[in-house]
């Protein structure tokens, strides 16, 4: 998955939500908007938030809990590190 490119993925997500019948100058429109997102954001890497970072946070708890190496824990939720040592820190 991280290979792939997200501007690539969420404008095919787009594209198959609206179906091969889509009105064309709404095809175009989306190309000039993909153009438009690769020129602002291109090369930046912004992080993407991901949503439920609470949940996240409570598994990286209990994995800590369960013997899971401050690395493990961070790669298994997708939080940082830096997040974990935190959350060590108040638990502690």
């Amino acid at each position: 998955m991280k290979d792939r490119d997200i501007v690539e993925d969420i404008f095919l997500r787009v594209n198959n939500i609206l179906g091969n019948d889509c009105n064309p100058e709404i095809r175009l429109k989306l190309e000039d908007e993909e153009y438009k997102v690769r020129q602002d954001w291109g090369g930046t890497e912004p992080y993407i938030l991901k949503k439920n970072k609470e949940r996240a946070k409570q598994r990286a708890i209990e994995a800590l809990k369960n013997g899971a190496t401050v690395k493990q824990a961070a790669s298994d939720t997708g939080i940082s590190r830096t997040l974990v040592y935190m959350l060590m820190k108040r638990k502690n």
